[in-house]
């Protein structure tokens, strides 16, 4: 293996970290509110695994044929041009990665405060975890990449076993008790074609978010046109068949009533399962997921930070690196603007606008698979997606159909969306006539 470059099992663990984090323990809490039938959450979850199977697709192909880092940046630079690539970039530093890490810091502090009982505000709980953090990215590369391979690769297995004893408390432990006396069928016809179902799916499509983690490094992996893509497919089916199964051990095990609107509500699932004693130690082993989730998300953001830094000389600050290579001044700036909007914005508006900004950029990468073929029909693509182009026209289509039920349903959320994009569009030419002024110096130096 090369020098400071990661194999398969960094790139599958990332993709693994990324995705499975705060979504699965937080979304049920908000899906429960609009939609009832327990028939219809299986099956948000199950389509929200094809999208993103959809998706991971087009990301594979991409990757390896444009095996650069930065993800959605560099991808969309090649296809829609500078700007759209950067708004992504832009996107991609401060939503698809700031605001996850500080909305899975605030899910880590109230399931770490469920165990131990401080009298700390949640927000010291949550600032403190991003910032040690983000220092142990600071100090080596395979201090990283091992912290993170053992993390992902233990959450995993705990997913595993909370799975089974979940099954086994619901069936045969507590049988009589639990079994399929909490199931609710409801009008689970009319409920998937609500406009409350495709709302849902935005809780879900932000739980699937991460699946392309190991796109935006690229550079950091070795022989990345065979291992980023089949670190994203491996990643995105493991994903998947826990979540679907997560959430029926979730719905079986515990009434709606004590699940809606609850932010930590697998406390109470736990306790319902396996006890007082059992729900503590099952908010331990969350509060270590989410530790990895966050791990996982700083480790791959700056990447990106990074990626933007190197052409655009007005973000000349990030592009320097310390003597192992690694983007501290980026992961730094991550840890403070993740820990301003952990202290600003809510819970529920992280997660729904980040929601929608992400899925718009991922379904503009999805497209661009398209625009790619047609534009550069003569590019090696060592990995091509199969029944080409399908996938990217069921990603795109039907995500087009949830921003439309998102945008009309939360409109403030929306607003909040199209400033963000609007200040980025500021940024960016701010930013491009900087880089051309850099140029004219520079010529008229020579």
């Amino acid at each position: 293996m090369e020098k400071n470059k990661v194999g398969f099992n960094t790139a599958y663990s990332l993709v693994i970290a990324n995705m499975i984090g705060v979504g699965v323990f937080t979304s049920l809490c908000f899906q429960l509110t609009d939609l009832h039938s327990y028939i219809s959450i299986a099956a948000l979850w199950m389509f929200g695994g094809f999208l993103a199977l959809n998706g991971s697709f087009c990301y594979a192909e991409l990757s390896a044929a444009y095996p650069k880092s930065g993800g959605e940046y560099h991808f969309l630079r090649q296809a829609l041009g500078n700007y759209v690539g950067f708004l992504s970039g832009w996107a991609s530093s401060i939503v698809g990665f700031a605001a996850p890490i500080a909305a899975t810091a605030y899910a880590f502090s109230k399931y770490f405060l469920d165990v131990t009982q401080f009298p700390i505000h949640p927000l010291f709980i949550g600032s403190g975890i991003i910032v040690i953090i983000s220092i142990i990215n600071c100090i080596s590369l395979a201090q990283s990449a091992s912290f993170q391979v053992f993390t992902s690769f233990a959450k995993v297995f705990l997913l595993i076993l909370l799975i089974a004893f979940g099954f086994i408390a619901v069936f045969f432990m507590h049988g009589k008790n639990i079994g399929t006396q909490h199931l609710v069928l409801g009008d689970y016809k009319k409920e998937i074609i609500s406009p409350a179902f495709w709302v849902s799916l935005i809780f879900v499509s932000y739980a699937y978010s991460g699946w392309n983690a190991s796109s935006y490094i690229i550079e950091d992996i070795n022989n990345p046109q065979k291992t980023v893509p089949r670190s994203i497919f491996f990643g995105v089916v493991t994903v998947i068949i826990l979540y679907t199964l997560l959430n029926m051990v979730f719905l079986l095990s515990s009434p709606a009533s004590t699940i809606v609107g609850k932010e930590d509500f697998v406390l109470d699932v736990a306790n319902n399962l396996f006890s007082k004693n059992g729900g503590i130690l099952i908010s331990s082993l969350i509060a270590f997921f989410l530790m990895s989730t966050i791990s996982a998300l700083i480790f791959v953001g700056p990447r990106v930070i990074s990626a933007i830094a190197k052409d655009y000389s007005f973000f000349a600050f990030f592009v320097k690196n310390n003597n192992k290579g690694l983007p501290v001044r980026s992961i730094l700036s991550q840890a403070i603007i993740s820990i301003v909007i952990l202290v600003t914005s809510s819970f529920e508006f992280i997660i729904t606008t980040m929601g929608l900004i992400l899925c718009f950029f991922t379904t503009l990468t999805a497209m661009s698979t398209i625009v790619l073929r047609i534009k550069h029909p003569n590019i090696p693509r060592p990995i091509k997606m199969p029944f080409y182009p399908i996938p990217p026209i069921i990603y795109t289509g039907f995500n087009l159909w949830i921003m439309y039920h998102v945008t009309t349903s939360k409109p403030a959320e929306t607003l909040y969306s199209l400033v963000f994009l609007f200040i980025g569009t500021i940024i960016y030419y701010i930013a491009k006539n900087n880089k051309k002024q850099s140029v004219i110096l520079s010529d008229h130096d020579a």
